[in-house]
């Protein structure tokens, strides 16, 4: 059994997420693919609030990502709150899965700090990490526009830009 892990602050998930995925599951053989927005990433713990809680993070991540076989959305991360360390989602995922192997997703961008994630080490030796360029969508992209008021519809899956614009749509008053 070969199991992807996908991880990341997903604020909101983009189009190249799902691109990513897509291209995991056909190109490294990959049996399931299970995708795990952080409750708080290790490198960006000290950014400002986010754009989208972590409840909205997680519908988000499902509307993008629900259609997709092999793939599944976990919210252990969310569940256990904090600071979300690969290490410990992986040493809970290689123990409920005896033998599998596991291989971890991250974009090209940060290969070159994997070496400062917590247990490193460990971390080598219970999975395998594989790359992905950076697509031209961007959650930061995703953002501005929202903020400024501009469409996302070319960055972010149609059910995806469904649910941002139900979130922002105005509310009428009571």
């Amino acid at each position: 059994m070969r199991i992807g892990l996908f991880g990341g602050s997903f604020n909101p998930v983009h189009s190249g997420h799902v691109g990513i995925a897509s291209r995991a599951m056909s190109g490294l053989a990959l049996d399931r693919l299970v995708v795990m927005p952080a409750a708080t990433s290790p490198f960006k713990a000290g950014d400002a609030a986010p754009m989208f809680d972590a409840a909205q993070r997680l519908a988000l991540v499902r509307a993008a990502f629900g259609g997709m076989a092999g793939v599944e959305v976990d919210d252990r991360e969310l569940r256990r709150g904090g600071v979300s360390y690969a290490i410990d989602t992986v040493r809970e995922i290689a123990a409920e899965n005896p033998g599998a192997e596991i291989v971890f997703l991250v974009g090209e961008d940060s290969v070159e700090g994997l070496p400062r994630w917590k247990d490193y080490g460990e971390l080598k030796r219970l999975c395998e990490f594989r790359s992905f360029p950076r697509t031209r969508e961007s959650s930061t992209e995703v953002r501005r526009r929202l903020s400024a008021g501009e469409p996302i519809d070319d960055l972010v899956p149609p059910a995806v830009a469904g649910e941002i614009y139900e979130m922002f749509r105005p509310r009428g008053r009571g």
